[in-house]
């Protein structure tokens, strides 16, 4: 084999393993969640810090949902898919609710996540006292 060809064959080899492997980052299907779950972590509110004045909560952790779009023919990443995604990291660590969300614009192709495009939102996880 030339040499060209040997290097046009694991390009393309390269490429494909690539598209093979998923997301690098933390990524749940919330549309392939059982209903009731899928209906939890939706609804569950999302709060700013004048909503929750002169309520008791905690803050639980910090929590990051990501959009991803991995491969080409995915769906595009979304602003509400990354806020979704935050509300079920938020609801797995037990939270009522997030707050003080705060999204980044979409970003292009990154070798870091994996994904062509991406959108980040990143949350308080809390979960609220009952008095």
């Amino acid at each position: 084999m030339k040499p060209i060809t040997v290097l046009a064959v694991s390009w393309v080899a390269l490429l494909l393993s690539a598209c093979s492997v998923g997301p690098q980052v933390p990524v749940k299907n919330i549309g392939a969640l059982p209903p009731a779950e899928k209906e939890a972590v939706i609804s569950l509110p999302i709060y700013n810090d004048a909503q929750l004045a002169g309520k008791s909560y905690t803050i639980i952790r910090i929590v990051e949902g990501i959009s991803c779009k991995n491969k080409t023919w995915d769906p595009a990443a979304t602003k509400t898919d990354a806020i979704n995604q935050a509300k079920y990291w938020a609801k797995e660590s037990g939270a009522d609710a997030i707050m003080n969300i705060q999204c980044d614009p979409p970003r292009g192709p990154s070798d870091a996540y994996n994904c062509w495009e991406s959108v980040t939102c990143t949350a308080q996880a809390v979960r609220l006292s009952q008095r």
